[in-house]
């Protein structure tokens, strides 16, 4: 079995900072058409962008995404 990301948390996490996806993008240098990948999990983010998220997001890693474990 391998964790698979289901669902984007970062719109929720922003709304409650009172920020947008603008602002991530802004502060993370990532640009909005990369943030917006992300939460429509387009892309899946490595560690070290994650851990960039986070520290913006004022959340841990493992809240960013909702994960599942699926069969290989």
């Amino acid at each position: 079995m391998e964790p698979v990301p289901v669902r984007c948390r970062i719109p929720e996490l922003l709304d409650r900072i009172g920020k947008d996806q603008q602002w991530l993008a802004d502060v993370t240098d990532k640009g909005p058409q990369k943030i917006s990948d992300y939460c429509n999990l387009r892309t899946v983010m490595n560690l070290r962008t994650a851990k960039l998220m986070a520290h913006y997001l004022n959340c841990k890693i493992d809240n960013i995404y909702e994960w599942e474990w699926q069969q290989k």
